[in-house]
């Protein structure tokens, strides 16, 4: 697996638009497919997005196939997207397991 963390400087837009920036922190696999997926946003909103819970009102888990060489400077450790996703509590979920 690796493991990916980027800021995104623009609100999503629309309903949500109040949220503010994000970032993102995605686990993906050998295939560059994403299977874990969380979103920070400025405001404390989290979303959790995985094989269990693929998309919702708010969103979806990565769909694309990831370009890692575009990605390496984005790289994280496994400790920290785990830390990430054990300590945060995502909104769009009654249980993030």
């Amino acid at each position: 697996m690796k493991y990916y963390k980027w800021f995104w400087d623009e609100p999503l837009g629309g309903e949500f638009d109040t949220w503010g920036t994000s970032t993102y922190f995605v686990e993906i696999n050998e295939n560059l497919h994403a299977l874990r997926q969380i979103e920070v946003y400025e405001n404390g909103n989290v979303l959790f997005y995985d094989k269990n819970h693929i998309w919702d009102d708010y969103g979806m888990l990565c769909d694309k196939r990831i370009d890692k060489d575009d990605m390496q400077e984005f790289a994280i450790t496994q400790t920290e997207f785990e830390q990430t996703w054990n300590s945060k509590i995502p909104m769009n979920r009654e249980s993030k397991k």
